[in-house]
């Protein structure tokens, strides 16, 4: 007999007639965003019409089996909503209620936050950062099982942490550019401070040196995840006496910058010079030509750290306490030779 396919919120989302952001948003309980009260009912009365697993059990008189999340500076335009609809439907999965709560730089806020997840009505928390860091101390506190996604702590007795594998992202990148006979490859960069950057930077040096070409200095610029940026740095690559064949971007939005520089130019993307970029957000597919770009794990990278807080939950045995999730290589047509 086939098995029915599971409800989704990008279901849910379709049907309702709201993005999937405002979907997870609503489901996960969150207070973070104010929506109106007819668009959550109606999110909540399609979610129910579709099957999916009993919506209203956030509001229903029971005590339902509870997870927090604590974010800070959440927005909806994020990508990294893709990592709170995964843990949502993973938790969802394992019978708990993801409850999301995002803190805004706000001490005080914090400090409710803390309070409510002390209460004694949770199970576990997932502390989590829209941008890949190493955290100093955590704003939120708590002696639950706890695990921390897209951030990491140094201490040997840090809780399990869920990352981006962005090194190797970037390898694969450099990797397939080489592989379509690209010797003079340019790199822009996001912000020198920042891990991501950092990480991406090391993936294309070493990718480099593994196929025996020398990184060269100056095909490396900071673009500072910025557009413009990536515009005048782009028109600087190709200023040089032997510019480019091809360029990896830090990020889509970065290449895009790229595109522009390029096209004024007057080249032509792939048959003069390729681009490649990285996060694989919707306008890699839509832009023409359509962009090659390393996916940014975020989705699976939710589901890993309900999974591995489920087994602290449990008390089982977990299989690392800092896993790296690899993101795949999407090629386009800006970066397959002609």
């Amino acid at each position: 007999m086939k098995k029915n396919k599971k409800v989704t919120m990008s279901d849910i989302a379709a049907a309702a007639g709201v993005s999937q952001s405002t979907v997870s948003l609503v489901l996960n309980g969150s207070n973070s965003v104010k929506i109106a009260e007819s668009t959550q009912q109606r999110v909540f009365d399609t979610a129910e019409k579709l099957g999916y697993a009993n919506p209203k059990v956030a509001h229903s008189l029971g005590r339902p089996k509870k997870i927090a999340m604590v974010i800070n500076g959440l927005n909806n335009i994020d990508p990294f909503i893709d990592a709170i609809n995964g843990a949502h439907e993973e938790a969802w999965a394992n019978d708990y209620v993801l409850v999301t709560f995002n803190y805004r730089h706000d001490e005080e806020l914090a400090c409710k936050i803390e309070a409510e997840i002390n209460s004694g009505d949770y199970h576990g928390m997932v502390y989590a950062s829209s941008m890949t860091r190493e955290l100093g101390i955590r704003r939120v506190q708590s002696r639950l099982p706890t695990v921390l996604l897209n951030c990491s702590q140094p201490s040997e007795n840090s809780a399990p942490s869920i990352l981006p594998a962005d090194k190797v992202g970037a390898y694969k990148a450099v990797q397939h550019l080489i592989k379509q006979g690209y010797r003079r490859i340019a790199h822009l960069t996001g912000e020198s401070w920042m891990l991501a950057t950092s990480q991406r930077l090391e993936g294309y040096r070493q990718a480099l040196v593994d196929a025996d070409i020398m990184p060269t200095e100056h095909y490396i610029k900071e673009a500072n995840w910025s557009p413009k940026e990536a515009y005048l740095q782009t028109k600087c690559l190709l200023a040089l006496e032997n510019p480019p064949e091809a360029i990896f971007c830090s990020s889509d939005y970065m290449a895009m910058g790229c595109y522009h520089a390029i096209a004024e130019k007057g080249l032509q993307i792939p048959h003069d010079i390729a681009v490649v970029g990285y996060d694989d957000q919707p306008i890699a597919s839509e832009s023409f030509p359509t962009l090659t770009s390393v996916e940014l794990p975020y989705a699976l990278m939710g589901k890993q750290a309900i999974d591995t807080l489920c087994a602290l939950i449990n008390q089982q045995p977990i299989f690392s306490q800092k896993q790296k999730v690899e993101g795949e290589l999407v090629k386009r047509s800006s970066s397959v030779k002609p």
